[in-house]
């Protein structure tokens, strides 16, 4: 509970829009498109919109339940509150697994990525062991160090985005955006189910709320930060659609990839390589926030030590990404993922908002 935190480990407000950014942002941004226009075509920009106008929704539920209780309970704690142990604990085993299976599934696409376009024939598990020991190591310094890392890796990220911008405009074909609504409602409804992916990483909120110093105040600053995430989203697919024919887009793995290696720079042959490696400190970044709040969550529900549990998480990420090597069976692993975080962010979330909201009318009403 929140007056269990001691202020040195907390972090500022605004704070929360570094770490919801490094949570959803991640890999996933350089090959969305492919998938995303699969159901609406070049129509997939509006599934962006309305995605990120339920993304707000969900944001807001989730600081009414987690603001509810004057000692700032994180779900963790509010799943044990509401359900008892013994149930809560089932549902707190739930959500820690969720968390570890989204930080493999970032390890994972990351170094899909290198080996695609880097390294096709390296042994990658040297590279998997002396990444999980950059976490670990970063890890250790505790929440403040997952912040720390985040905001350097939010500028690190912004840094790579604009010039992508800038070397893509004299390439652009503004036509194939028409005609603009040639596609049905189901057809975007289906995109924007599919949008939702790329969103997954709001949750981590549930559990670092209580870090956050008057968190009242960062809720301006994590809406914020979801409409620059939309409009970041938004312009990275309209510029895939304009760079790109539809048959094209639909068979490129990954686009944004695509879009940058036709560009040559003084000094950079490949000019895809420098953005894989420069995002190398987002990725990290990504898995440790992951990492901390199921270590967390192990930590709240069963007392189990950060660092133990820590290194049983690394240790089954090393050891299942090893086993799974081709990029079939990465695309099954996501889209396994991808229906799971669906229900949690939409069904489990308002599930619990309506909850604690009965909860407080039963209280006020026993007063």
């Amino acid at each position: 509970m929140r007056n269990e935190i001691s202020e040195k480990y907390m972090v500022s407000p605004y704070f929360v829009s570094i770490l919801l950014y490094v949570s959803i942002v991640g890999v996933g941004i350089l090959n969305f498109e492919r998938k995303l226009i699969l159901n609406a075509g070049y129509n997939a920009w509006i599934s962006v919109i309305l995605t990120g106008i339920s993304m707000h929704i969900i944001l807001w539920m989730m600081y009414k339940m987690l603001s509810s209780t004057s000692d700032g309970q994180e779900i963790i704690t509010l799943n044990k509150t509401l359900f008892g142990n013994v149930f809560g604990n089932i549902l707190n085993s739930a959500v820690v697994f969720y968390f570890v299976y989204g930080a493999f599934l970032k390890f994972k696409i990351y170094l899909g990525l290198i080996q695609v376009n880097m390294f096709p024939v390296m042994n990658i598990l040297p590279m998997s062991i002396s990444i999980a020991l950059i976490i670990y190591y970063t890890l250790f310094g505790g929440f403040r160090s997952v912040a720390g890392i985040s905001f350097w890796a939010t500028l690190i990220s912004f840094a790579s985005i604009i010039p992508q911008i800038v070397l893509t405009l004299p390439f652009l074909h503004p036509l194939n955006l028409l005609p603009l609504l040639n596609h049905s409602a189901t057809e975007i409804f289906l995109s924007s189910k599919t949008m939702v992916f790329e969103y997954l990483g709001l949750e981590t909120l549930l559990i670092f709320f209580p870090f956050i110093k008057t968190p009242a105040k960062s809720q301006k600053w994590a809406h914020s930060m979801m409409i620059l995430i939309t409009m970041i989203y938004l312009m990275v697919l309209i510029i895939a659609i304009m760079f790109f024919s539809e048959d094209q887009l639909r068979h490129s793995i990954w686009p944004t990839m695509d879009m940058l290696s036709i560009f040559e720079v003084p000094l950079l042959q490949r000019l895809e390589y420098f953005f894989i490696s420069i995002w190398f400190i987002k990725m990290i970044a990504g898995i440790c926030i992951y990492l901390w709040v199921a270590c967390r969550g192990m930590k709240t529900a069963f007392h189990i030590g950060q660092r133990s549990s820590l290194i049983v998480f690394l240790i089954a990420i090393v050891t299942i990404n090893y086993l799974i090597k081709d990029q079939r069976s990465i695309e099954w692993v996501s889209n396994l993922y991808s229906p799971v975080g669906f229900y949690f962010i939409y069904a489990y979330i308002p599930f619990m908002f309506v909850c604690m909201l009965i909860r407080k009318r039963l209280t006020h009403s026993a007063k």
